[in-house]
């Protein structure tokens, strides 16, 4: 015989409760204990524990986001200010970088407000653009 909380989990009668009645929402699970007996020992724990570690989740995770897409905006930056500091021509690499630093601004701000997939499809191809920009055939 299981217990769980001082109540007995496997009754002689195969109910599963400890009052003996045959519900079918007290038989017994897999790991001895009944659904009756999950769900009060879920309800006692506490919402406000598993509340607070959802919105934990979700704040490092715009947080994530959001600096992320902020790196690439800078790097986009600095590698638009290092390849005019070289003597490079002006041409498509430039856009490319241009339009790598607004994605990678529209991502921060997506990821901030906490549309984190959206801010990270956007970030990712401004990424992409900014690599397509450093490629030989715009050097």
């Amino acid at each position: 015989m299981t217990t769980h909380d001082g109540n007995a989990a496997n009754r002689s009668d195969g109910t599963g409760r400890s009052d003996g009645s045959a519900r079918s929402g007290g038989r017994p699970l897999s790991s001895g204990a009944s659904t009756d007996e999950l769900r009060a020992g879920f309800r006692a724990q506490g919402r406000s524990e598993v509340v607070e570690e959802g919105r934990r989740d979700a704040r490092q995770a715009r947080g994530m986001y959001a600096g992320f897409a902020g790196l690439v905006a800078v790097t986009c930056l600095v590698l638009i200010v290092v390849r005019l500091g070289q003597g490079d021509a002006l041409g498509v690499w430039v856009a490319t970088y241009a339009v790598g630093v607004a994605l990678g601004g529209w991502g921060f701000v997506l990821g901030r407000i906490g549309h984190t997939r959206w801010a990270m499809l956007v970030t990712c191809i401004g990424a992409a653009l900014a690599g397509l920009g450093d490629s030989p055939v715009f050097r």
